[in-house]
């Protein structure tokens, strides 16, 4: 049975960033992606508006902000990732989720559902967790969104 829980402990893999919201929305502008050639003159008035809140933030009840502090799930997920975690998606096989068993701390593993298993993406973790009849399974979320930085800039 999956239970979903509010105030999470999160353990030292995982860093949970508050959703604050000023009422005020944030609009990022984009002309289509970006091309290795050279652009057509035409898409310089074509534009389209992208609300970062209501694309990623849309359900704040149910959305939790997590920065990525460990390297069990290198190199899918790098230290300092930015996830977003969607409390109300029904966990799926191989879905990346945030979870507790038996009362530890929540952290990010992937779910073997037909194996009900728990497991690490980098090699060097060999700790995969069978998921027994009466283990008290928390899944605080799926990951919906990952977000990462590039290049560093002061």
């Amino acid at each position: 049975m999956i239970h979903f829980k509010k105030a999470p402990q999160f353990g030292s893999q995982l860093e949970h960033l508050p959703i604050h919201q000023d009422g005020e929305k944030k609009y990022v502008v984009f002309n289509g992606g970006v091309r290795a050639g050279f652009p057509s003159p035409a898409e310089d008035f074509l534009s389209n508006r992208i609300s970062l809140d209501e694309r990623y933030l849309s359900k704040t009840e149910s959305t939790f902000i997590i920065r990525v502090k460990g390297m069990s799930m290198h190199p899918y997920y790098q230290e300092n990732d930015v996830l977003v975690i969607r409390s109300d998606y029904d966990p799926q096989n191989n879905d990346d989720v945030v979870v507790s068993i038996n009362a530890s701390d929540y952290t990010l593993k992937r779910y073997n559902k037909p194996q009900a298993t728990l497991f690490a993406l980098n090699p060097d973790y060999k700790d995969s967790v069978k998921i027994n009849e009466n283990d008290e399974v928390i899944i605080l979320g799926v990951v919906d969104v990952l977000l990462r930085e590039i290049k560093k800039r002061k």
